[in-house]
């Protein structure tokens, strides 16, 4: 086996492969923290262990032969989703010509279960034998007992999101579980409200979605007082390039309108970059249960998201302020400041 000492050698690699016209896939291995504090996955040497023992699982169920198989994988130590990141291929030269790129759905579910089967088969049995199930039929652990396994984990493993609090970004965020469990459902809801095809953008949407998502824009506005300020700062951003060219009162108003618009039009579209996510997950086969499970974890995502948009556009916005500052004070003519203003005005946080 080898150990990448940096992420460029794996680039170099894939790169490689591409001019091969080799199919890469890629997998993601991931535990709830309580059961990867169980199976002692604490840091990079154990995670190697472990996908070192069920990597042949993945190239099995890909029908890839064992000679063939080559692999890369990086771990992510993520506060309350510890996780694998792992691409593979086959390396023969024949088979890497000519493999179909799709995978059907039912493919990560089988390598799902069976590496459910090879790492917790003790944990399974006597969960099996607390249910009366038969001593005969657990000497086969079957699909559907490993289906049941998962469910119970699901329901009963604690849940370990404190990205909340720890992360400096939300020092001034006081949010309870009955508020994100709120904010979580209006994202599924407007996930439904879509036809699950098709661009996913703020101003392709019907009146009815439009309406629901302005709705959570609204919410998140008036619930996260963080996420107020930094509204307030980008519309402020943006209006000190408007004083500079100067304008009486109506036109500064309809202005700061103009740019609270913006604002809400940044957190909508990071919102409908969530429902974009959630599609992508169904797609890569995930259950409904594991989507809910996490739905805390993706909620806190978003608004981070959303957080660190609104404070680059600002970022953003004050350095074009700097600048434009430096050349009034030049020896600029009068229409020369007027075609700057023009051509910088409508340059704002685009979607």
């Amino acid at each position: 086996m080898t150990e990448f000492q940096d992420w460029r050698e794996v680039a170099k690699l894939v790169y490689r492969n591409s001019k091969r016209h080799v199919t890469m896939y890629r997998s993601i291995v991931s535990f709830g923290e309580d059961t990867a504090e169980e199976l002692l996955l604490k840091d990079l040497k154990a995670w190697q262990r472990y996908i070192q023992n069920h990597i042949r699982t993945i190239a099995e169920k890909n029908h890839i032969q064992r000679e063939n198989l080559r692999w890369a994988a990086a771990m992510h130590k993520e506060k309350g989703h510890p996780h694998l990141h792992i691409v593979f291929w086959d390396n023969s030269i024949q088979k890497a010509k000519i493999r179909n790129p799709f995978t059907h759905p039912s493919v990560p579910d089988n390598i799902r279960r069976q590496m459910i089967k090879d790492t917790f088969s003790e944990r399974i049995r006597a969960y099996g034998e607390e249910k009366n199930i038969a001593v005969a039929g657990l000497r086969s652990i079957s699909d559907e007992l490993v289906e049941d396994f998962e469910k119970h984990i699901r329901k009963t493993e604690k849940k370990h999101y404190k990205i909340w609090q720890e992360k400096e970004i939300f020092e001034d965020l006081c949010l309870d579980c009955l508020t994100m469990n709120y904010i979580a459902d209006q994202v599924f809801q407007i996930k439904e409200a879509l036809p699950g095809k098709g661009r996913i953008a703020y101003q392709y949407l019907t009146l009815g979605v439009k309406d629901q998502v302005d709705g959570l824009v609204e919410y998140l506005v008036s619930k996260i007082p963080g996420l107020q300020k930094r509204k307030t700062d980008y519309v402020e951003s943006k209006m000190k390039m408007a004083y500079l060219y100067g304008g009486d009162s109506a036109f500064l108003l309809s202005k700061r309108r103009r740019f609270e618009k913006e604002a809400e039009k940044i957190i909508a579209n990071r919102i409908l970059g969530m429902v974009k996510t959630l599609y992508r997950l169904e797609n890569e086969g995930r259950t409904v249960e594991y989507l809910y499970k996490c739905r805390q974890y993706y909620m806190e995502q978003m608004v981070t998201g959303i957080f660190v948009m609104l404070s680059s556009a600002t970022d953003a916005q004050y350095g074009k302020h700097g600048e434009t500052e430096k050349l009034q004070g030049s020896e600029l003519s009068k229409e020369a400041k007027k075609e700057l203003y023009l051509r910088n005005q409508d340059r704002g946080y685009e979607h």
